[in-house]
């Protein structure tokens, strides 16, 4: 048990390693620059996939915890994340920043903040 953070943290730094030196090669800029309007609407889709899987999961939804076998659920997870990918691609080309980062932003300078690209 003592082990595990290291191990975990270790793990963790090769991944990051790994993406970095994926982002360097043309095909691997190519393939992971849509992620990238994802970083950008972080907000907006952290509180979307927490609406969106609480009501599946939770009791006043769905109701599926416990339910779902984990195939399933990959799957799920899968699916909403590129709908997420896709739809934060498709924002950031009318808008800055995602909704609920414009909230933010326009909150934290106490004025509102311009949208429109």
């Amino acid at each position: 048990m003592a082990v595990l953070p290291l191990a975990a943290l270790s793990l963790a730094s090769c991944y990051a390693s790994g993406l970095a030196l994926l982002v360097r090669r043309p095909l691997g800029h190519r393939v992971l620059a849509p992620l990238a309007a994802v970083g950008r609407t972080a907000l907006t889709n952290y509180l979307v996939q927490s609406v969106i899987c609480s009501t599946l999961m939770c009791s006043y939804g769905m109701g599926l915890y416990g339910h779902v076998r984990p195939p399933v659920a990959v799957g799920l997870t899968v699916l909403i994340f590129v709908v997420q990918v896709w739809f934060s691609n498709w924002w950031l080309r009318w808008f800055r920043f995602g909704p609920a980062e414009w909230v933010w932003r326009s909150a934290t300078y106490r004025r509102l903040q311009p949208m429109r690209v």
